[in-house]
């Protein structure tokens, strides 16, 4: 017996339908079945379409919208949002949701509450975070803040960790961008792209783009990535000393300040991920831009002596770029309770997607899918029939199938979409569905498998402001 999700399926079927309080959902038949949720529309196929909440307008301000669902089936949802105090003061904050999916409760934290940045021109703090749940469904941050040294008037650009603790939340320094061969300005801009991880232990691993020393005529050699593991019993304890951060950020690609070399611009879209081992890989893009620097999707990994090294998954033609990207790793191999998980090595894959210069020709701008699963790399095409994969999240179940959620931008015709879209590989090939058409949805997505094995995505509509689950309602058994 397999769990069959591919729309239309010609086979024997059981359907055994989900239903949830309020919610009509259909099951099976052709390609014109659908069904009238709370929200009132019309949704194609088998997906049920919850709003979870609807945002104050944010002006220019980015929600970046990021869920995790918790071992208690709850979902933590996290996104920047714009408020204006009672004195006038424009606030940054990044705020903290908790769903239960059963009560459909939905409770409010406020992670960081910071007036927006002033005097600091051509940097947003809202421009992305990342965060995780330990074993213990305890919320952990990463996010980025932004200061003016007042007397050298450089921007310092720090990466902040925060987590839920005892009814508070606790603010650190995780990582600085220190700068080691200028004495004068040692605190470089480390933010940008991040990502970050938590192992077993509750140690919190992320890696960052080190986006410019800001400094001297050398700046043309960056952006650099690199990656910090704070331990979980010292997160805590200040560091006085800034030379301190020398021993904790550490260099996985790029020149590091050097005078001299190749241009490099990598980083980009950065992912990480830890394997069975509790050990970091991290996926990225480099992108050449105006230098001799090659357009390329890379992952980085330490070796048995602790160096970093880069291995390339795929060269990209010059100007061909990463449009945004998901890792994930492969579940144990026949056992999918994870109960002898490190006895093998466990394969992993990437989800990107492709975004390609002006004239843009008609294989441009499509979702790609690669992974190690049979040794070396291999990439393929999972959608080319419009302008799409950008956004994409990456989800592989406990039966190792992957599908990717990811957003519809328009039709090769120049028709606009602004859909969300659903893939799911069947064994043979690539399955692609409209997952929601309505309200510019799609922009911000995380994919996962509920304990049913059932797809879920938490998404952003943004002509409504509203932050979406969206879940598959059909559970299709097939005897075979």
């Amino acid at each position: 017996m397999r769990i069959d999700r591919r729309p239309n399926s010609r086979k024997t079927l059981l359907c055994l339908l989900l239903l949830t309080a309020g919610a009509l959902c259909a099951c099976g038949g052709g390609p014109d079945d659908s069904a009238i949720f709370d929200d009132g529309n019309r949704h194609p196929n088998n997906w049920q379409r919850i709003r979870v909440t609807q945002l104050d307008e944010n002006g220019s301000t980015l929600p970046f919208v990021t869920a995790r669902q918790a071992s208690n089936g709850n979902v933590h949802i996290a996104f920047y949002n714009a408020d204006t105090g009672s004195d006038g003061t424009l606030y940054h904050r990044l705020l903290h949701l908790v769903w239960d999916p059963a009560s459909q409760n939905l409770t409010r934290n406020i992670v960081d509450n910071r007036p927006a940045p002033s005097g600091v021109n051509g940097f947003d703090r809202c421009d992305q975070f990342d965060f995780m749940l330990d074993a213990d469904n305890t919320p952990i941050f990463i996010y980025p803040t932004y200061e003016v040294n007042p007397v050298l008037q450089q921007v310092e650009a720090d990466i902040m960790v925060n987590l839920y603790e005892s009814g508070h939340w606790y603010e650190t320094t995780g990582a600085v961008g220190y700068v080691d061969r200028n004495p004068v300005y040692q605190d470089g801009h480390a933010t940008e792209n991040m990502s970050m991880a938590v192992d077993r232990q509750g140690n919190i691993h992320f890696c960052y783009q080190y986006y410019t020393e800001g400094m001297d005529s050398a700046n043309f050699r960056y952006p650099d990535l690199y990656y910090a593991m704070r331990q979980r019993s010292t997160i805590h304890e200040p560091i006085s000393a800034i030379e301190a951060y020398a021993t904790i950020e550490e260099l996985v690609d790029g020149n590091a300040f050097s005078t001299y070399g190749d241009h490099n611009s990598v980083g980009y879209f950065c992912k990480l991920i830890l394997d069975e081992n509790d050990q970091p890989y991290i996926f990225y893009a480099e992108h050449g831009e105006d230098f001799m620097g090659t357009f390329a999707l890379k992952v980085a990994y330490k070796n048995a002596s602790g160096q970093w090294r880069q291995q390339v998954i795929e060269t990209l033609d010059d100007g061909w770029e990463i449009d945004g990207l998901s890792a994930a790793l492969y579940p144990p191999e026949n056992d999918p309770q994870g109960a002898d998980e490190q006895a093998t090595a466990r394969p992993m894959a990437v989800a990107y997607g492709i975004r390609v210069p002006s004239p843009e020709p008609d294989n441009g701008h499509h979702l790609r899918f690669a992974t190690n699963r049979d040794g070396d790399w291999v990439s393929e095409i999972v959608d080319e029939s419009t302008w799409c994969g950008s956004r994409c999240s990456l989800a592989i179940d406990a039966n190792r199938i992957p599908a990717i959620a990811y957003f519809d931008e328009q039709s090769h015709s120049g028709r606009l979409h602004q859909f969300l879209k659903y893939a799911e590989f069947s064994g043979l090939r690539w399955i692609t569905e409209s997952v929601d058409e309505y309200g510019d949805v799609g922009r911000y997505n995380t994919l996962w498998f509920n304990g049913g094995e059932i797809p879920t995505i938490c998404t952003f509509s943004d002509e409504d402001n509203d932050i979406l689950i969206i879940r598959q309602t059909n559970r299709i058994v097939s005897e075979e």
